[in-house]
């Protein structure tokens, strides 16, 4: 590898700059193609009063690595939302890229692979991907972010609590699922 992997940001990093920076702001995200195999995401970065200052996007592939054989839909979307704030104002802290994006490259050209998680349609034609669990909605994010803040916890605290309690450094508020996005609000209730 012709690259050190610890002179990269990851996305975790910059979501805690960006929040630092714009603590109004909104990052929106959208799926602009999916097949099953492959996800091309789009993130939004709007600052505090509601500008659209950055996109980003991403691709990623089903069963091109290890958490992408389970997770590729997520780690498109981590992903955009990298590049977006690479793209933003404030801009990196090192090299544009972010790890993940290094790690990717890292691994090599991505094949695609069909897994266990896809099933025939009932109309016998394309398999059929079933997502595994269901992305928090906006309000249970907003929940979160407004009982954090009625416990005084900053955007770094908030994101320390949730990476401990769901035990993941990779967790980020933006990208819980449902059930761990409850978990959390009754951890902070």
């Amino acid at each position: 590898m012709g690259f050190d992997l610890n002179n990269y940001e990851t996305v975790a990093e910059r979501l805690v700059r960006w929040w630092a920076a714009y603590p109004d702001g909104q990052i929106l995200t959208s799926i602009h193609y999916y097949d099953s195999d492959v996800v091309l995401f789009r993130a939004e970065g709007y600052n505090s009063v509601g500008k659209l200052i950055a996109t980003g996007y991403a691709e990623e592939i089903r069963g091109s690595s290890p958490v992408n054989k389970t997770s590729h839909v997520e780690n498109g979307e981590t992903s955009a939302i990298g590049r977006m704030i690479s793209n933003s104002p404030i801009g990196t802290n090192g090299d544009r890229p972010s790890r993940e994006e290094m790690e990717k490259v890292s691994r090599g050209p991505q094949t695609r692979q069909t897994t266990v998680s896809e099933r025939p349609s009932a109309s016998g034609g394309p398999s059929e991907h079933i997502p595994r669990g269901a992305f928090a909605t906006p309000k249970q994010i907003g929940y979160i972010k407004k009982l954090a803040k009625d416990a005084g916890l900053d955007d770094l605290r908030l994101l320390e609590l949730i990476q401990r309690e769901l035990n993941s450094d990779e967790a980020i508020l933006e990208l819980l699922k449902s059930h761990e996005a409850s978990k959390i609000i009754e951890v902070l209730k």
